[in-house]
């Protein structure tokens, strides 16, 4: 079973072509955020391609531009995760993230929900006016 999840690891990473940054911790919630908090966290390899570069670029316009309030607040986090990174390997094995994924962590009202959009953003990197429109539809919708 191990060696099926490294042989699926190492065929997404071909796949994707491999994608490195260290991991970076996200803010502490305040007070205003203790109900409901977002964290969109970007998962890669040491090696990163053009379009996860991209799709991390996007990603952090759609915030800092359309969630500026929430990301200054806590309510919204941004966090890159090396996943060749030994720190790393817990959280990468809890999203089953083995390369480049993308991923929105919704903690709403005690309740935690993983939604993978790896496959979403892969699809739209390459038209930017609609992989923003839609990514900032999808954080609209998770509040």
């Amino acid at each position: 079973m191990k060696y099926l999840l490294h042989l699926s690891a190492l065929t997404l990473g071909l796949l994707f072509t491999a994608c490195g940054s260290n991991a970076q911790q996200p803010a502490k919630p305040t007070s205003a955020a203790v109900g409901t908090r977002i964290d969109v966290i970007q998962f890669h390899s040491e090696h990163r391609c053009e379009t996860c570069l991209h799709i991390e670029g996007m990603t952090k316009e759609v915030l800092n531009s359309e969630f500026a309030a929430e990301m200054k607040n806590g309510t919204f986090t941004f966090r890159l995760v090396n996943v060749d990174k030994e720190a790393n390997a817990k959280i990468a094995e809890e999203f089953g993230a083995y390369g480049t994924a993308l991923f929105l962590h919704a903690h709403k009202n005690g309740k935690d929900e993983k939604i993978d959009l790896t496959e979403w953003a892969f699809m739209k990197a390459n038209d930017a006016a609609k992989f923003k429109a839609e990514l900032t539809q999808k954080l609209r919708a998770d509040r």
